[in-house]
């Protein structure tokens, strides 16, 4: 499914990763690309569809990304003040918890509207697509705790 959102994933990795922020044309150069491209056969009609619902959900993430960044700005000055408060701290973990949960409804709205209008061999390919995204993904984590466990 993270590949039908296309720019919601990104989305949520620029929301949890802000060293990644890039627009889209950035992105595409460093190596990233149109995820609709891994949908086969493709009508223009879906594709125009599908545009309209990644522009839509994009608008809505906006203020969301907006405000996560700005939790998370906050939530490292107090961690590193002279005296931290783990009260105002915790606070502001749980409120970031909440925003994440909206986010990702958001985003799983979107994907599933996105699911919708494809055919069962479209969304036969895109959940082949993300099941090997979610081994690559398994096996880099595998990958990064052999290497701490080595040090």
């Amino acid at each position: 499914m993270a590949l039908l959102a296309g720019t919601s994933f990104a989305q949520e990795k620029m929301a949890t990763e802000p060293v990644r922020m890039h627009n889209r044309g950035e992105l595409q150069e460093k190596g990233h690309h149109d995820r609709m491209a891994d949908i086969p056969n493709l009508t223009d009609e879906q594709k125009e569809q599908i545009k309209a619902i990644q522009e839509e959900a994009r608008k809505k993430s906006e203020p969301q990304r907006k405000e996560m960044k700005e939790l998370r700005t906050k939530l490292d000055a107090l961690k590193t003040a002279e005296n931290p408060d783990q009260k105002q701290i915790n606070q502001l973990i749980d409120k970031s918890a909440l925003l994440k949960a909206e986010m990702t409804k958001s985003r799983t709205e979107s994907e599933l509207k996105i699911r919708s209008i494809l055919t069962p061999e479209q969304r036969k390919a895109v959940d082949a697509k993300h099941k090997e995204h979610m081994e690559m993904r398994e096996n880099k984590k595998g990958e990064r705790k052999e290497y701490r466990d080595a040090k």
